[in-house]
This record gives structure tokens, C-alpha cells and sequence, in this order.
């Protein structure tokens, strides 16, 4: 699998999130009076991810010291609190030590960081809803943060709530507002690390890219100069050079094993394996992947877990291990439904407090108008009763016009997008749209080397039910058609209505003797289950099927249509009611009910 460096900053915001927090709380840390509780409290900041054992300690003494701490103390020791549950996992501990210190604490600052590190916990646990809506309540507070630190802690949550999101263009506007030059030298290294992934334009050799390395490196913030490396190790493999990238993940594999961070350590296998496998060395490609998923939770869903079972999967094929090879095979499938099914969740999350927020500013636009129109009615009120009222149902006729016309303009919207992909007799996709959608799945198959099959399908003597019957019956019998074929398709498969009689269906992932069967089957569908207009009116439907696969057409869809459509034009000439497929020796195999399959191109 691919990763382009849109989805390694995608895939790593949220690895980069958990250390949100870290550098930017030494720096405000340091401010304190260096003695006594305060001298611990920047201890504990400043070795957070370094010295776990130091740290626990420092967090120990302090509460045993707690009565002589002052409030705002005791605040910044309970966000502290908070931010070592989520490096330890308890995220269900952490998150009402947060939202205390959120609502609580009174120190604008603190409330920001702990509004940070909470978005970064909910999205970590796919919260993404109400992360969204936080981090949408840090962009419109954060013209009024005035604490350097808070304010590029919560730059950060914000850059990384953009790329979960998708919104790459947005998430590097507001990661250009991170300075590292300017920023203290606790906090450069992280603002050049949140910079730097959000800039997906670059290249393995960018300056930029090497400086921020360089100034990570001196300042001994490992695990975000990891975090740098392993995407430069990205840009290398795009670019076509893995020997270079293996050279350099090689050279970064002992740092990222000492910090034991383990995003980090099955990013790193995978990568490896990634690279070997692009030079064909499936031995150590397959070494490399088994670490990324011994590094990896099992019970969870990583892009590293992903692209580990698939190159698994691969290399198990290759090596001619079915049984093997299909065990990975569907450990990937899982993640790859899981993966998926947390995108369109998280996206969603994302559209509906997008709207939610286009929703209240409407509503506010409208009592806005709403205040207007009462403080009219106030100046008018000294004026003839009569004038009055016209003016006041006037103003109130414009309101609901508008409001009527926002109405009608969102229905009409919803119900364009509709017509813009679907059939608007059976349902279907369109012609543009299936082929669009066909010309994607393709390209995405061929990549992978996966197989392919179209089958084209016409209705057999359907002018006939037209002049028979009428229209309207000739509709039914389309929507009972597309009823019966959805009925023997996966949801992955794309179908769609190409014009008139004909129906077009790309089954990715498909043998061709797959594609048979499934074809087979809804011819035979069709005939068994003619259209029952009424008691006295009964339509027998049948089609005529013409299908070619990938193995034969290749993966180009002009092609597959081609051959599949001219299959249909030999079942057509050979009797209708039949299927035919094109073979190897540019042949075909016509299927008839009753009959034997036999040669007929």
C-alpha cells in the first residue's frame, strides 16, 4: 500500500498528538519560581516522555506535599495528573481531570493546554465528534490567547484536528503560525515537527525539512526528530530511491527502540518492509512486517497493522503459501473495513459539526434580523398604527422569503447531488457516475494486482414490452431488474444503468469464474421471476450478458468495456437469453439454461 505524504500526515498527526503537551509545558513550567513544588512541577514537564521514573516520583512527592502547594499550583498538578493517564493509556482517568481543569481552574492559559491535550485523547479514541467541536472552539478562541505557550499548544491540537479531517490546505495554514525561529528552544522542535508534516508539498531533501531535523537533533527532542525522519523516509520511497530510505531508517532504528515509543517502532518496521518489498526482498520485507505487527496492539486497527498484513498477504501469494497467505489476507480485510469504517466516522463527525456550525450562525443571522426587525417596530411605534403594521408584515414577509429561500436551496442541493450520481427511474448510478466510480476502482485494482470483471447486460426484446404493455409497465420491469441484480451483488461492486435496456456492474477483487457464477445467477433470477403487473399481467424478463475480466482485457476500463460489450453483441446474435464471457483464445463461453457451455467467439 501506498502512502502518500497526505496520508503519512494524516496516519502521524494523531502519533505526533500524543506528545502534544510536552515541550510547551516545560517552557511555561520554567516561568514558576524555581523552588519547591514549582522546581517539581518543571521537572515533571520537562521529563515527561524521558524519565518515567523520575517523574513518578516528582508527581508522588508533590501530592504528598499537596496542602502546601497553592491553587494554582494544584491546578497545573491535576492537568499534570491528566497528562501522564494518557501516556499510560488511561484515557477514561485523564479525561475528568481535564474537563475540571477546563471549567475550574480559572487560569486562561492552563484551560487552553488541557483543551488540547483533550481533543488529542478523544480523537486517539475515535471520539471524533466532540473533538471536532472542541478543537472548532480553540480556532474561534484563539485570537485571544495570549500565553505563547497555550497558543501554539493549541495551534497544534488544531493543526491535527485538520488533517484527521482531511482539510491538508487549512491544517498548513494554521502550521505556518507556528515559528520555530521565534519560539523558545523547548518548543522549536515540536513547531517545526507539526510544520513540517503539514507541509505535504515537499521533498526528501528540502532544506527546511533537514534544518528542522538538524535543530531537533541539537536540541535532543528524539522522538519528534523521529517523527521527521520517518517522513523523510516517506518522501524517499515516493521519489524511487528505498535503498536510501531503508539506509536512513536503518540509521534512526536504535534511537526510536530506546524511546520505546511504539507508534514510532511499528512505523519504522513497516516502512522497512515497504522498502524491501519495493527492492523484491521479500525475506526481509517479510521480517520487517512481522515486527510492525508483533509491535502493533492486535485487538486495534493501525495503518501499519494494514500495510503489514498486505504485504503479508503478498509475499505469502508469491511464495505460493495459500493457506498462509489467505490468513493474512483476511487480517487485512479487517483492517482495512476497520480502517475505513473509522474514515467515514470520523468524516462524518467532521460534516455534521461543520454544519452544526453553519446552522447556529444561520439561526444567529436570523435573530440578528429578528432584533433588527423589533427595534423598527419600536422606532415605527410613534407613527400611525396603520403604517406601522404594513411595515412590520413586510419586514416579517422578507424574513420568511429568505428563510423559505435557505429551505429550498439546501433541499435543492441534497436533490442535485442525487441527480448528479443516480439514475432517476431505478436508483442506479448514472452513466457518468458509474464509469467514474468504475475508472477509480480500476485503477486502484491495478495497483494491487487484484482481478476484475464487467459485465454489460442488455434486456432482452425490451422495445416489445414497451409496445406491449406501455411505458410505464417498461419502467417496472427496469426497477425489477435492478432489484433482482442488487440482490446477487456485494456492496463493493459498482452497478449502474449505461442508457435504455443496458446495465453495466464491475465486481473488484473478482475471478473470472467468479464473475460467471455471479452473472449465471442473475440470468437465471431474471427468468425465474417474471414482473406480476397484476392478476391477469405477468411480463417474462430475460437478458442477454456479455462479460470480460482483467485476466484476458487488462486493467483498463476502455478495454473491459469493450470486450464486454462486444461479448454482448455475440450473446445478442447467438439467441439472446445467455451469457457470454471472452476467453483466453479470444474466444467465449455462452451459459443457457439447460444447454452446456460452448465455445462461441
Amino acid at each position: 500500500m501506498k502512502c502518500s505524504a497526505s496520508v503519512c500526515f494524516a496516519r502521524r498527526v494523531l502519533m505526533m498528538g500524543a506528545l502534544l503537551g510536552v515541550a510547551v509545558g516545560s517552557a511555561a513550567a520554567a516561568t514558576s519560581d524555581p523552588a519547591g513544588p514549582a522546581l517539581l512541577l518543571a521537572q515533571v514537564e520537562k521529563f515527561q516522555l524521558t524519565d518515567h521514573a523520575r517523574v513518578a516520583a516528582a508527581l508522588k512527592q508533590l501530592h504528598e506535599e499537596e496542602r502546601q502547594l497553592t491553587p494554582a499550583q494544584r491546578w497545573h498538578l491535576r492537568y499534570l495528573d491528566a497528562y501522564q493517564a494518557s501516556l499510560d493509556g488511561s484515557f477514561d482517568r485523564a479525561a475528568p481531570l481535564l474537563r475540571d481543569v477546563i471549567d475550574h481552574s480559572g487560569d486562561a492559559a492552563l484551560a487552553t493546554r488541557a483543551t488540547a491535550k483533550l481533543i488529542t485523547n478523544l480523537a486517539i479514541n475515535h471520539h471524533y465528534e466532540e473533538a471536532f467541536k472542541l478543537a472548532n472552539t480553540l480556532m474561534v478562541d484563539l485570537p485571544g490567547v495570549t500565553d505563547s505557550a497555550a497558543h501554539a499548544q493549541a495551534l497544534r491540537a488544531i493543526v491535527q484536528m485538520l488533517g484527521l479531517a482531511g482539510e491538508s490546505d487549512q491544517a498548513l495554514k494554521y502550521a505556518q503560525q507556528l515559528d520555530p525561529e521565534r519560539a523558545s528552544p523547548e518548543n522549536r522542535c515540536g513547531n517545526y515537527s507539526y510544520k513540517f508534516n503539514a507541509m505535504i508539498t515537499l521533498s526528501s531533501n528540502d532544506p527546511g525539512l533537514l534544518r528542522a531535523i538538524a535543530v531537533c537533533l541539537a536540541d535532543k527532542q528524539a522522538v519528534f526528530a523521529n517523527t521527521l525522519r520517518l517522513t523523510r523516509a516517506d518522501f524517499l520511497k515516493e521519489e524511487g530511491h528505498p535503498d536510501q530510505a531503508i539506509a536512513l531508517l536503518k540509521s534512526i532504528e536504535p534511537s526510536i527502540l530506546r524511546s520505546g515509543f511504539q507508534p514510532h517502532i511499528a512505523d519504522l518496521h513497516v516502512s522497512l518492509a515497504q522498502s524491501y518489498a519495493k527492492l523484491g526482498n521479500d525475506a526481509d520485507a517479510r521480517r520487517a512486517a512481522l515486527a510492525a505487527v508483533a509491535a502493533s496492539d492486535p485487538g486495534s486497527f493501525t495503518w501499519p497493522l494494514q500495510v503489514a498484513y498486505e504485504l503479508l498477504y503478498e509475499i505469502g501469494k508469491r511464495a505460493g503459501n495459500d493457506h498462509l497467505a489467505l490468513s493474512y489476507y483476511e487480517k487485512y480485510v479487517v483492517q482495512y473495513k476497520a480502517g475505513m469504517d473509522d474514515a467515514k466516522t470520523r468524516a462524518l463527525a467532521y460534516q455534521m459539526v461543520k454544519q452544526n456550525v453553519l446552522s447556529k450562525k444561520m439561526k444567529l443571522d436570523a435573530l440578528g434580523k429578528q432584533n433588527r426587525i423589533l427595534e423598527l417596530r419600536q422606532a415605527l411605534a410613534s407613527q400611525a398604527q396603520e403604517t406601522s403594521h404594513l411595515l412590520i408584515a413586510l419586514l416579517l414577509a422578507m424574513l420568511a422569503f429568505i428563510m423559505s429561500a435557505m429551505f429550498w436551496l439546501r433541499r435543492s442541493q441534497l436533490r442535485f447531488r442525487q441527480m448528479a450520481r443516480h439514475d432517476g427511474l431505478t436508483g442506479a448510478f448514472n452513466r457518468g457516475y458509474f464509469f467514474d466510480e468504475a475508472g477509480r476502482v480500476v485503477r486502484r485494482l491495478h495497483r494491487t494486482g487484484a482481478e476484475v470483471c464487467l459485465v454489460v447486460l442488455d434486456m432482452d426484446h425490451f422495445k416489445r414490452v414497451n409496445d406491449t404493455h406501455g411505458h410505464p409497465a417498461g419502467d417496472e420491469v427496469l426497477r425489477h431488474t435492478v432489484t433482482i441484480c442488487r440482490s446477487e451483488l456485494r456492496e463493493s461492486d459498482v452497478f449502474g444503468r449505461l442508457g435504455g435496456e443496458e446495465f453495466g456492474i464491475l465486481m473488484p477483487a473478482c475471478s473470472r469464474d467468479q464473475g460467471i457464477e455471479v452473472a449465471s445467477r442473475i440470468r437465471r433470477q431474471l427468468i425465474e421471476n417474471p414482473l406480476i403487473l397484476d392478476a391477469q399481467n405477468t411480463i417474462a424478463v430475460s437478458a442477454s450478458f456479455g462479460l470480460a475480466c482483467s485476466d484476458i482485457s487488462g486493467h483498463q476500463l476502455h478495454q473491459l468495456f469493450g470486450d464486454a460489450d462486444a461479448a454482448l453483441y455475440r450473446a445478442k446474435e447467438g439467441g439472446r437469453n445467455q451469457l457470454v464471457a471472452t476467453t483466453d483464445a479470444d474466444a467465449s463461453v455462452t451459459a443457457r439454461t439447460g444447454i452446456p457451455v460452448v465455445s462461441a467467439m
